[in-house]
């Protein structure tokens, strides 16, 4: 295969496979933030001008215009994922379109770090540095800073403060760098600050010599020496501001690195005429009282006397941020115990308890808009707040603080799940580090956390295949069960032994058997109800993936790296039926029987199974590995029963692939623009919407990938409304039909949809109905009914009137029964007399003596035809609507 050789940063050659190619729109579900905020930091020489950097999930701009954060180093990922993480950002005030980046992770993981420039704001990125060593974004310190400064007047002259290198200088916009031989390597230098009004002649370092941390260049930087008259204190400097007159530098120290470990810290004022040292603490901490130490600081660009500092590991009842108007002399209250949070748009950082929302921790980021004292910005462990009445500080009144994370998605992801369409169920199912778990009915919605249990870390999240209503998740600590599609939840009644924590989970298709796979254990351990017993799996011992066949409700497969085993009875005992296979991800396709698809981690690139695992066979050999395996709604044009997604190295190339003809022609959806760092652990496609994927990153939140030619991205992806969270079933064939504009979906609904004229084909469907695609804009298909709006209510959501009065389902909406192999809505003549609530037992085709439970009671009993409960001491079948 034909190559094409593309030149990316002026000195990295790619391969680019010249595979098939599709044009995606790439965004983020809305989490919001969730991962630590190291630095915000504006460049004063322009208005507005405001980037955010992070230790593991790149680096932002803010867009002023949008009020939202356009991520700019996703150019980095899968074979130099290392450099995702963000140890400095430089900012240039003489020519502020310049922006230079310190890439690299880790000290000890990973490989060097590079330093990258850009002159457009870091849109591209022109030149590559690649150092002759470790960067830590992501280790201990990281949100001290900042180690890259750029010469106020000379900016062609950057300067780097390495963690164990020394300092390193730039002559020519970062295209290199060498060392400083005149300053000393023995110490980590956190931040480096040309003084003002010096016209770069005098240039300061910070290190972590606890002797006297601070150094002095009065020669534009040809020698240093330490600051005379340093405190004696032993702490270590983390940031450094001068106020907005050049008289003073404000240090603020702690005697850690952070973000933890901070017992004990101070702020100091250093007079620049003199350099002498004045302490400035706002509050000290006691051993009677909490201890903490010091971290962010800030000043007005216009008055010259405020100055803002934020504090280090004051857990109780959260870190705080103190303000002063004369120059550190008198501080305000703590800002903190006037704030108010308003979280509507992201409920979960209340993290699931009533007194969970805290002002924030590890403040390292704070940031004061140079131009406007109200604008105030900090970052925490896990979001960004954000006011515009900071200056109500001076009078102890209370700000008013909301997140502002549009488009700033950090979250490190374990597990996705997207169920197929219908009543009540889910769009995602993520389980998460940090933040345990949501359930979103809209992707484009934040919602609360996973709760009873709330996971420090969700690890794993598996539906039902018969019944998506039926979910189960594990974290840290502990395993749950829903039956109501993830949206509560209830903790398994027992762990299968003490201290069982995360690892994976999952769930046979007819929902009866959970296998979870703890961290600790390569034994799988079933439970049959809801983890009052657990029986270890002794057929298949180091099986520590156990997947469900697609379509028949008992069978399971289990793979222990090496061979492939199966489960005739929902996973409790197993067979094996291949060995010799290599290490990777197994993973089945849904609603089809005995497919098995492995992405091979180390060799033999990505392996098929038709006939349940017995043999694979090798579907492309320009495949060499694969991370991940996954699958989605089939194209319409082709007779492949589902499309599969693989994250792996293709000709050399590393990204996402897609292929619709189960293998035998692949399409290369990403771009060295789409990177994401790490996205390797999971890929899914949509099992409702044909060419839409969803890509589990370690950093970058779930990434989603819109066909653009299936979804235009003029509304980011799928028209949706906020009012219900129905899904519509796509259970039935779609296809193109003639529309009455009297009976269009779009009628029903308060939007600004027109009707889609006859002969559009079907782009969409959800729970209103069919969407088709005119001049880029969504259009709505017919209801398919003549009946009239008042008859039932699901005609407004795009669903017919039932014939009958049979229940099958109920939910806020309303209650629903079944018409033509889609779900209906029971019309509102059915009164308590005529209404039967369906149950297996009374269901057509039932033989049953038995009748249905009038409520949702405990189940007593399993079997193949029904779960049984017991009313009046008489036997009784589950009705269908309690989602047992």
């Amino acid at each position: 295969m034909k190559k094409l050789i593309l030149t990316i940063l002026g000195l990295v050659l790619l391969s680019i496979p010249t595979c098939l190619s599709v044009k995606y729109n790439w965004y983020n579900t809305k989490i919001g933030g969730g991962g630590f905020v190291t630095n915000l930091i504006y460049n004063p020489g322009e208005q507005g001008l405001l980037y955010l950097r992070t230790d593991m999930g790149g680096s932002y701009r803010y867009d002023q215009n949008n009020k939202s954060w356009t991520p700019i180093q996703d150019i980095f990922g899968g074979s130099e994922w290392w450099l995702f993480g963000c140890e400095s950002l430089g900012v240039d005030t003489k020519e502020p379109n310049r922006v230079y980046i310190a890439a690299g992770t880790y000290m000890s993981y990973g490989e060097n770090g590079a330093i990258i420039a850009s002159d457009d704001y870091g849109q591209t990125w022109k030149t590559r540095w690649d150092a002759p060593f470790h960067f830590g974004a992501n280790d201990d310190g990281r949100g001290r800073g900042e180690r890259l400064a750029v010469h106020p007047e000379q900016n062609n002259i950057i300067y780097f403060g390495t963690r164990k290198n020394g300092l390193y200088k730039s002559t020519n916009y970062a295209e290199s760098f060498s060392q400083v031989a005149s300053f000393p390597t023995d110490y980590d230098i956190p931040f480096i600050l040309f003084v003002p009004g010096t016209k770069g002649k005098t240039i300061i370092v910070a290190t972590d010599n606890s002797k006297g941390p601070l150094y002095r260049s009065d020669d534009g930087g040809s020698t240093f020496k330490q600051i005379s008259g340093q405190p004696n204190t032993g702490y270590y400097p983390h940031h450094g501001a001068f106020s907005a007159d050049n008289k003073y530098l404000y240090v603020t120290y702690a005697n850690s690195i952070g973000p933890n470990g901070a017992t004990q810290g101070a702020v100091y004022r250093i007079k620049l005429a003199d350099y002498s040292f004045k302490e400035i603490t706002p509050v000290k901490g006691s051993y009677e009282t909490q201890q903490f130490g010091y971290t962010g600081v800030q000043t007005s660009g216009t008055n010259p006397g405020v100055v803002i500092v934020s504090t280090l590991n004051l857990w109780w009842p959260s870190d705080e941020v103190y303000k002063s108007n004369d120059y550190g002399e008198t501080w305000s209250e703590g800002v903190a115990s006037h704030a108010e949070l308003d979280i509507s748009e992201y409920p979960w950082l209340d993290f699931g308890k009533e007194d969970g929302l805290k002002f924030g921790w590890w403040i390292a980021s704070l940031a004061m808009d140079p131009f406007d004292d109200n604008n105030v910005s900090y970052g925490t462990g896990a979001t960004v707040y954000t006011t515009t009445d900071f200056t109500n500080a001076d009078k102890n009144a209370a700000t008013h603080w909301a997140p502002n994370v549009h488009g700033f998605e950090e979250c490190a992801i374990n597990d996705i799940e997207a169920p197929p369409a219908g009543p009540g169920n889910p769009q995602l199912l993520t389980a998460l580090g940090d933040l345990g778990g949501f359930t979103q009915d809209d992707i484009n919605e934040a919602v609360e956390m996973w709760t009873n249990p709330t996971y420090t870390t969700g690890s794993s999240v598996e539906y039902a295949y018969s019944n998506p209503q039926i979910v189960v998740s594990c974290g840290t600590d502990n395993a749950a069960y829903s039956n109501d599609g993830g949206h509560t939840w209830t903790p398994m009644k027992s762990l299968p032994y003490e201290n069982a924590t995360g690892g994976h989970i999952t769930i046979s298709g007819d929902g009866k058997v959970v296998t979870w796979v703890p961290n600790q254990s390569n034994v799988p351990y079933w439970t049959t109800d809801h983890g009052a017993t657990w029986t270890k799996v002794t057929t298949c011992p180091q099986c520590t993936q156990i997947r469900p066949d697609g379509k028949n409700l008992t069978l399971m497969y289990g793979y222990d790296y090496q061979s492939v085993y199966l489960s005739k009875d929902g996973g409790k005992t197993y067979s094996k039926l291949s060995s010799g296979l290599s290490a990777g991800q197994l993973n089945s396709p849904f609603d089809v029987e005995g497919h098995l698809w492995l992405a091979c981690t180390y060799w033999g690139g990505v392996q098929m199974s038709t006939d349940y695992g017995k043999t694979f066979k090798e579907v492309d050999p320009l495949f060499k590995t694969a991370d991940s395996v996954g699958f989605g709604k089939p194209d319409p044009n082709s007779n492949a029963p589902y499309t599969v997604y693989i994250v792996g190295k293709y000709d050399g190339y590393y990204g996402v692939y897609r292929s619709t003809d189960l293998g035998n022609t692949w399409t290369l959806l990403n771009d060295d623009n789409h990177q994401w760092g790490v996205y390797n652990s999971k890929v899914i496609g949509d099992p409702n919407i044909f060419g839409r994927v969803y890509i589990a990153t370690n950093g970058r939140g779930v990434v989603v990938g819109d066909d653009t030619s299936v979804v235009s991205n003029s509304n980011n992806n799928t028209p949706h409304r906020q009012t219900t969270t129905k899904k519509k079933t796509t259970t039935k064939t779609i296809s193109s039909s003639p529309t009455s504009s009297n009976n269009c979906i779009v009628k029903y609904l308060d939007e600004t949809f027109d009707c889609c004229p006859d002969g559009t084909e079907v782009a969409y469907v959800d729970e209103y109905g069919e969407w088709g695609i005119i001049n880029g804009e969504w259009c709505g298909f017919s209801s398919g009914t003549n009946e009239s709006s008042g008859e039932c209510f699901s005609l407004a959501l795009g669903h017919p009137c039932c014939d009958s009065c049979d229940v099958v389902s109920t939910d806020e909406n309303g209650l629903w029964g079944v018409k033509d192999n889609d779900w209906c809505g029971i019309k509102s003549s059915c009164d308590a007399s005529s209404i039967t609530y369906l149950c297996p037992a009374n269901s057509p085709g039932s033989d049953s003596e038995y009748s249905c439970c009038s409520s949702c009671i405990d189940i007593v009993e399993q079997d193949d035809d029904s779960s049984w409960g017991i009313e009046n001491g008489q036997w009784c079948s589950i009705p269908f609507y309690c989602g047992y």
